[in-house]
């Protein structure tokens, strides 16, 4: 994934976790993750995360070019929704953008979605 994808995807993930006004545990392990991969240092991931709590636009114009990277990082994207136990509204209309701006057709979007979901719980449940 080209470095310009992976800012793409990290600003999508900031927008995600901030849908909801809560940022969970399981939220900040994702961006932490992501941030440290393209290279952000903890003072610029506070400042993109406060603007992406202000602005959530950022996560409509993702461009991932590669169909099953799309569809990894919009599975992502859903379990990082679900990893505190819900999607709350806000969360699902952004994630219904997201997968337009992914290009994620009508008959992958369930199946993309429910993988996410089923990662999330996942995770919830070796936490346990």
């Amino acid at each position: 994934m080209e470095h310009t994808e992976q800012m793409d995807l990290l600003k999508a993930a900031l927008a995600v976790a901030m849908a909801d006004g809560v940022l969970s545990r399981g939220e900040k392990g994702i961006i932490a993750g992501l941030a440290k991969r393209v290279g952000i240092g903890k003072a610029s991931l506070e400042a993109m995360l406060e603007a992406a709590g202000q602005d959530q636009s950022i996560a409509d114009h993702i461009l991932i070019k590669n169909k099953a990277q799309a569809h990894n990082a919009f599975e992502l994207f859903v379990a990082e929704a679900r990893i505190d136990g819900e999607i709350s509204q806000s969360e699902f209309d952004l994630l219904l953008r997201i997968a337009k701006s992914l290009s994620i057709t009508e008959e992958d979007f369930p199946i993309v979605y429910h993988a996410g979901l089923s990662r999330a719980d996942e995770l919830r449940k070796a936490r346990e």
